[in-house]
Order: C-alpha cells, then sequence, then structure tokens
C-alpha cells in the first residue's frame, strides 16, 4: 500500500541519516564483555555506541550505502533483530 510504501522510505531515510549518529550510556553495573573475559566496562564509566556504525554494517544491511526501503518490507523487518535499527535510541523511555 502507499502508506506502507510511505513508511518504509521514512524507515530507511532515518536508517541512512540517524537523527542521533551516537548514543552515550553510563554503566550502571561492572560489565564483562561475552567473549572477552579480560575486557570489563567498568560501573559508571561512559560507552558511546555508533548509532551510525550499526546502520551502515553490511552484515545486517547488505549495501549499506544504497537507499532501498524495501529493507522495511514487514517481513525483512521481522527476521532482523530490533536493536540493528537505532535511529532514537532503544528501550522503553527512547524518543518514540
Amino acid at each position: 500500500t502507499v502508506h506502507n510504501m510511505l513508511s518504509s522510505i521514512a524507515l530507511e531515510t532515518l536508517r541512512k541519516y540517524p537523527v542521533l549518529p551516537h548514543l552515550r550510556r553510563k554503566a550502571m553495573a561492572d560489565y564483562v564483555v561475552p567473549g572477552h573475559p579480560n575486557y570489563v566496562i567498568e560501573k559508571g564509566k561512559t560507552v558511546v555506541i555508533s548509532v551510525m556504525a550499526i546502520h551502515h554494517d553490511p552484515e545486517i544491511y547488505p549495501e549499506p550505502e544504497k537507499f532501498d526501503p524495501e529493507r522495511f518490507a514487514p517481513e525483512e523487518m521481522q527476521s532482523r533483530d530490533s536493536i540493528t535499527w537505532l535511529p532514537f535510541s532503544a528501550g522503553p523511555r527512547n524518543c518514540i
């Protein structure tokens, strides 16, 4: 439908050009990075998450520089982890 296509175009635009290119979070407790037992993010440290890097990762979005609204067709979205699209942050208090 036209609504679905417009929605897909908007979502793909936000993937390519996220409102927030990175997110900052403060570690609330010590965190051992899975697979790297010697790497610990200490409580109180700031972590920067690159939204731009996630949105342009070719393992998640093949041909990431290509504008492709079909990436956001319902069946495509269901097959992808929701944490791979973060234009406004994530979680219960994200912007929208």
